[in-house]
């Protein structure tokens, strides 16, 4: 009878540790991942680092490139096939300053732009125009299918001034508008990014722009240069 009474006790304790260890291990497995998912959402990061991270590669397909635009594919590769996380319509000023003229001919051959100017020792800063939400519709297609072939979707866009600083001089080297696969970023994303997001949410100031990203998402595109 003793025996059986031992047994029991030491079942119900040795349960009772299982349990417990396991809680604790579970926890620890919950605290980790809010850590993870804020490093991918770092502002430090590029956003060829950022898709290297979250998706574990990275490349460009220059779709578009002429000396006022350049639209490109920033893609993970997913089997055998590259999936589009961000769709990005690049608005150069009308004149580029010969400070980095050296710089602006490497992305003219297809380079990424943060990651040129990184390696050049560029200060990089991103000024806030627009966030927002692009509504689904049937005519970006085309660009559904490069994202994987995703259904209709609201598709989140960040409009930003592309700013350069070095020593003392600073310049704004281009305006560009990222579109982002859902898998990639959504409009909460962006916003726990910039906390001040909900200052940037009126669309009636770069309306022309959103236009012009719109139209260039309903294009049926050829590959022009690949780098990777």
């Amino acid at each position: 009878m003793k025996n059986k009474h031992y047994f029991l006790s030491l079942f119900l304790l040795t349960s009772f540790l299982f349990s417990f260890y396991s809680c604790i291990d579970k926890k620890q497995h919950t605290t980790s991942l809010p850590a993870l998912n804020d490093s991918i959402l770092s502002t430090k990061l590029l956003n060829s680092e950022r898709t290297k991270i979250k998706f574990g590669s990275y490349g460009i397909d220059v779709l578009r490139q002429n000396s006022k635009l350049r639209v490109s594919n920033l893609y993970s590769i997913h089997g055998n096939k590259n999936i589009t996380r961000t769709f990005a319509v690049v608005q150069y000023p009308d004149t580029i300053n010969k400070a980095f003229l050296k710089e602006h001919t490497e992305i003219l051959k297809g380079g990424s732009i943060g990651k040129v100017f990184k390696q050049n020792h560029w200060n990089i800063e991103k000024k806030s125009f627009y966030f927002g939400e692009i509504s689904p519709s049937a005519a970006y297609e085309k660009l559904y299918a490069l994202m994987g072939d995703i259904s209709p979707c609201k598709l989140a866009i960040y409009t930003y001034g592309f700013n350069i600083k070095k020593d003392t001089n600073s310049y704004l080297y281009a305006t560009i508008s990222e579109v982002y696969q859902p898998d990639y970023l959504t409009l909460n994303d962006l916003r726990k990014m910039n906390p001040d997001a909900n200052k940037y949410l009126n669309e009636t100031a770069f309306i022309k722009t959103l236009n012009l990203v719109k139209n260039e998402m309903t294009v049926n595109y050829h590959k022009l240069e690949t780098v990777h």
